[in-house]
């Protein structure tokens, strides 16, 4: 989701306020010892390259209000939430350097592509830790495919009530329009989410930091 601060009202102010001391707790907290070993940083930055292509495969429903797949589940389950929320916040400056996205807005597109569907992964990556059985495919299924889906779905319809709030040129039509958008892709965000979790966990389990092969393989 790509909005322009045109459609905005204010909110691009106070979203500056909100997204800028989570980044700067995220770098603070994030696993720099880690992150600066050559395979890992690889390893981000061909995924964060990766998404970059795939953000560009986009819906535009009205000038400057497009839709377009996240991956914020995939970097949250491979990098965790703070490594994740630095990852996507590259992506985005690469998307607003080369899009209709404006640096306005770069805040609020920002908590609404990175953290907030960041913090949803992250929390069903935990639900499924503490409390779900160590199981691979529950794995896959609960942390993969069903946070990937319902990550964006509720991306969507906060942008949603985001823009229904402020006075701005887009009507109610439109609206509904671009909010319907996200029940069909929900869905190949859920399967394209899951099925690169589940390849990398069997060719490339190192990838994944939020997997651990003891806890999910030890007994298969």
């Amino acid at each position: 989701m790509d909005l322009n601060s045109i459609h905005l009202g204010s909110l691009w102010i106070w979203a500056h306020l909100i997204y800028w001391p989570i980044i700067i707790w995220a770098v603070w907290r994030a696993p720099w010892s880690i992150i600066l070993q050559k395979d890992s940083s690889n390893t981000l930055f061909a995924t964060c390259m990766v998404l970059f292509l795939l953000w560009h495969l986009r819906v535009q429903v009205e000038q400057g209000l497009v839709i377009h797949l996240l991956g914020a589940t995939l970097l949250t389950l491979m990098f965790r939430w703070q490594v994740a929320l630095l990852a996507n916040a590259l992506i985005l400056l690469g998307i607003t350097l080369t899009s209709a996205a404006d640096f306005a807005a770069f805040a609020l597109n920002a908590l609404v592509t990175g953290v907030l569907p960041i913090f949803i992964s992250h929390l069903i990556w935990r639900f499924n830790e503490w409390y779900l059985p160590a199981n691979f495919f529950l794995y896959v299924f609960v942390a993969g495919f069903f946070a990937g889906g319902l990550s964006i779905l509720v991306s969507g319809f906060v942008s949603y009530q985001l823009l229904s709030l402020v006075d701005n040129q887009l009507s109610i039509e439109i609206l509904d329009e671009y909010l319907m958008i996200f029940i069909p892709i929900m869905y190949p965000e859920a399967f394209l989410t899951g099925a690169a979790i589940s390849i990398f966990v069997l060719y490339k389990p190192q990838w994944i930091s939020t997997f651990d092969d003891q806890r999910y393989l030890s007994d298969q």
